[in-house]
């Protein structure tokens, strides 16, 4: 079945058109229902200028469709709408615990600013901060049910792979292997470090000890300077 508007029994004389090359303004002749083409002077693939993409900000069928030629700015879309999805349902199963709701926004909030400063990729280590929530009054079912919030928010299987494993390496206590991680590792020591402080579980003088020892990677010893250095000073 295609999709609305792209059976060719119902095309006119404007199914055929030219468009530029963005990189070298040769021409280029499109059909409307493909979704790219390469340029024939500079060989640079080129989307369909007059193809709706935004479908593929939220269809789960849109790499199969667009052959993997979906746009830069709708591949972040569908990573918002997805990170968006997994912490409405993790909410949901938190349902009035407040306390642990906060914490999982701070743990987020922590993942996110440690990727952003050594360039990873944010959807596996951001998905799995808001899915460790569920390991804490839910462990022993904790992980059937990341993979039921993964499957029902549609996520892509490459990434509930690396959510899953990251969740693992996280629950076992190992060090990460991946990249992303290493960085929700980070994220979780600095809020573990944070909250023992305010408990007075952790003297001000352990706390350099502490990052030393936990953190492992540059931005997140930076971040934990940040947030820690106030309430030890």
């Amino acid at each position: 079945m295609k999709c609305p508007g792209q059976d060719s029994r119902f095309w006119g004389a404007e199914a055929i058109f030219e468009s530029k090359c963005p990189e070298c303004g040769g021409p280029i002749e499109f059909f409307k229902d493909e979704t790219s083409r390469r340029c024939r002077k500079c060989s640079h693939k080129v989307l369909n200028p007059k193809m709706d993409f935004g479908c593929a900000a939220y269809c789960k069928y849109a790499s199969q469709c667009l052959g993997g030629d979906i746009p830069p700015e709708l591949l972040a879309k569908r990573s918002d709408l997805l990170k968006d999805r997994v912490a409405a349902e993790v909410k949901k199963t938190l349902g009035r615990d407040f306390k642990r709701i906060g914490r999982t926004l701070k743990l987020v909030d922590y993942t996110g600013k440690i990727v952003g400063g050594e360039n990873v990729d944010p959807a596996a280590p951001t998905l799995a901060a808001y899915l460790l929530a569920l390991f804490r009054p839910l462990r022993e079912d904790a992980r059937r049910m990341a993979i039921d919030i993964l499957a029902r928010t549609n996520a892509p299987d490459e990434v509930a792979r690396d959510v899953l494993s990251i969740l693992d390496s996280i629950e076992q206590e190992d060090t990460p292997g991946s990249p992303g991680g290493r960085c929700l590792s980070d994220a979780k020591n600095i809020t573990g470090i944070e909250e023992a402080l305010e408990q007075g579980l952790v003297l001000p003088e352990e706390v350099a000890r502490m990052i030393r020892a936990r953190i492992l990677t540059e931005s997140g010893r930076g971040l934990a300077s940040q947030v820690l250095s106030p309430r030890v000073a």
